[in-house]
């Protein structure tokens, strides 16, 4: 297999530091219940990093069954599906807090730990959007595009922000990534039990026969409301929540970026190793991850190659979303620069432009393009994760004997 770090990268590696900030009242809550579970229920045998690979099989398994029922995420499903997508969703939230408390417990922290858990929470961003998508009956449109570009943008300009700063923020102290768990748990629940069709529903019907919504609102919003169906309300809420959660991501590195208060208070120049830091890099680094979004936007938009054709182009952008953003959190535990991987973005515009030209039969690219992609980014993955455990002597799905003992 080819070689991804180098030795200062792995050196850098070795010094990484982890600072989350912004826990919720929710997550305070949460705390004594999952230590209790991992001090009484775990055994001490099972890895942490196995912990967190259970959780996103469970998230996996789910995605599967529900692409057999709704391979274009807009049929009706039984109903089992959508309380199965919840409890996978629940079970993935407490594994993911479950696996940093057997890491502690057992002695086995290490920055392979962190590097897996995030990793695996790159990939399950995607996953839990293409369920959402099937309960919501979103369908091949504007509506999944947008949701996905919604959710995945500040998530992985969480991880931007992180590189910069050095502290990984994960909410705002009332509403955070648990908070945002629970919503699609809730969210999948409800779709249980109102069922799927309930969410084609026009909830501001109404207004279009109101006078005093005549009065009180112009007749391009009074108009506009009353064709809107539940699906798209929810999707213009994420949109707008995205809007503003992003602005402030942006503003905090840049506010600090190229700053003695960057150096000094947020991050100390032994942790800034051979980053690229200040305004200038934050920037280059934005641009970057916008091309990746822009061309995965335009992927998601082309019509469905295919009957299975949404759930490819999904898949596609899913897996490079998943690497672009693994690739981010390396270069932020290493200490080393950041580049976007080229070729997956390549790929993307050679399907696009595809599209357009039909240099190709457009299904066999679309497969064909998917193939290389999840092959490139299991490739990444799995060579990352050798060159780290040989590094350090340390395995990555069993517990090291003399922590257990």
């Amino acid at each position: 297999m080819g070689r991804y770090l180098t030795t200062r990268a792995l050196e850098g590696l070795r010094e990484y530091a982890y600072k989350p900030s912004g826990y919720t009242v929710l997550d305070a809550w949460h705390a004594p219940i999952l230590n209790h579970i991992t001090n009484h229920w775990l055994p001490t045998w099972l890895a942490p990093n196995l912990i967190t690979l259970l959780g996103l099989s469970a998230l996996v398994l789910s995605y599967a069954v529900a692409a057999v029922h709704q391979p274009d995420f807009s049929r009706f499903a039984p109903l089992w599906l959508y309380l199965s997508s919840a409890f996978a969703v629940f079970f993935y939230l407490h594994m993911d807090n479950l696996d940093g408390k057997q890491a502690r417990r057992t002695k086995n922290s290490s920055p392979l730990g962190q590097l897996f858990d995030h990793g695996c929470d790159a990939l399950a961003v995607h996953l839990i959007l293409m369920n959402v998508a099937c309960s919501l009956s979103f369908g091949n449109g504007w509506k999944l595009t947008a949701s996905c570009l919604c959710v995945m943008v500040p998530w992985v300009l969480a991880h931007w922000e992180e590189y910069h700063t050095g502290i990984m923020v994960y909410g705002n102290g009332m509403i955070g990534v648990t908070e945002a768990n629970y919503a699609v748990v809730f969210l999948h629940l409800v779709t249980w039990a109102m069922c799927p069709q309930r969410w084609l529903s026009h909830p501001f019907a109404w207004l279009a026969h109101s006078s005093l919504a005549q009065q009180l609102l112009p007749h391009p919003v009074a108009a506009f409301l009353a064709t809107l169906k539940l699906n798209e309300a929810v999707v213009l809420s994420i949109c707008s929540m995205a809007v503003m959660l992003a602005y402030q991501q942006v503003t905090r590195v840049f506010r600090l970026a190229g700053s003695k208060q960057l150096e000094h208070t947020t991050l100390p120049k032994r942790e800034q190793g051979h980053k690229q830091l200040g305004r200038a890099h934050a920037a280059a680094h934005l641009v970057q991850l916008a091309v990746t979004f822009v061309l995965g936007a335009a992927l998601m938009s082309l019509p469905p190659a295919g009957r299975n054709g949404a759930r490819v182009a999904m898949g596609t952008f899913g897996v490079v979303f998943a690497l672009q953003a693994t690739r981010l959190i390396m270069a932020h535990m290493s200490k080393e620069p950041f580049q976007i991987a080229v070729w997956p973005l390549v790929a993307m515009a050679a399907q696009v432009a595809n599209h357009f030209f039909q240099w190709l039969d457009v299904e066999t690219l679309s497969y064909s393009v998917n193939a290389v992609v999840i092959a490139g980014y299991l490739h990444y993955v799995v060579c990352v994760i050798n060159e780290i455990c040989a590094f350090l002597n340390i395995p990555c799905l069993t517990i090291r004997k003399v922590a257990a003992e």
